[in-house]
């Protein structure tokens, strides 16, 4: 398959699903009322928290049918972590998390990533002892999903537009530049999901129907994925 041709259904497949699943989550959410937080509500229509489910199925899907098996294998450390964030992500959008879990997850989706990344952790750092180069990953994938998400709870629009503009720019120097086609399906995936759910709010608001917010789940796997792509890029461009 050209990579062309791969690149744009792995950005349509999550798109389409955000409109197919919203609609469902949204129900769901009403029924067992998953509201957002006081903060994130409108006048009129309900937000509610749970918008991040048919991300996680829209790029799981994507990677699952768009990824030859040389790719899929090479991510399936990181679509574990992804599973972590989702169940956690749902515990902690439907209020059932306790204080301290959040971080508890963090930290493990970032081990998950960089220890069994490709059967065992890749320097990022050569001058640096392995275990001090190890603790440098996992730090800068758990500073980079805690800044992600407190910058995206307050400016949600914003953020998940620059989340959008990183993943294309990440999908296409890996498609281009740097020639890891799996990565670049794993970026156009992002990209396509958070295009969906930024145009599925705008079209919710505007034909007033209740609007599946992105919680926690969505923020956390955007983030992790962004920072599983940039520490790739860092991995293809060493500093020292």
């Amino acid at each position: 398959m050209s990579e062309y041709i791969a690149a744009s259904i792995a950005f349509l497949i999550p798109l389409i699903a955000v409109y197919i699943v919203q609609p469902s989550v949204a129900k769901v959410a009403l029924a067992k009322n998953f509201i957002a937080e006081p903060e994130d509500k409108l006048p009129g229509i309900p937000l509610l928290s749970l918008g991040g489910v048919s991300m996680f199925i829209g790029i799981n899907l994507s990677i699952a049918l768009i990824s030859n098996r040389t790719g899929f294998v090479s991510m399936h450390d990181l679509l574990a972590a992804l599973i972590v964030l989702f169940f956690s992500g749902f515990l902690m959008d439907t209020n059932l998390a306790f204080r301290y879990f959040r971080f508890a997850v963090k930290m493990l989706a970032a081990i998950l990533v960089v220890v069994r990344f490709h059967e065992g952790p890749q320097p990022l750092f050569s001058m640096l002892p392995t275990w001090m180069d190890v603790i440098l990953q996992i730090g800068f994938i758990v500073v980079f999903m805690f800044a992600f998400h407190r910058l995206t709870k307050a400016r949600k629009t914003l953020f998940l537009l620059l989340g959008l503009v990183n993943a294309i720019g990440l999908g296409l120097y890996f498609g281009t530049t740097a020639n890891v086609q799996y990565w670049a399906i794993l970026a156009f995936s992002l990209a396509g999901s958070l295009a969906g759910i930024l145009s599925y709010s705008r079209y919710a608001l505007y034909r007033q129907k209740p609007l599946p917010l992105i919680g926690h789940t969505g923020i956390y796997i955007s983030a992790l994925i962004l920072a599983t792509l940039w520490l790739n890029v860092l991995f293809l461009n060493p500093i020292f």
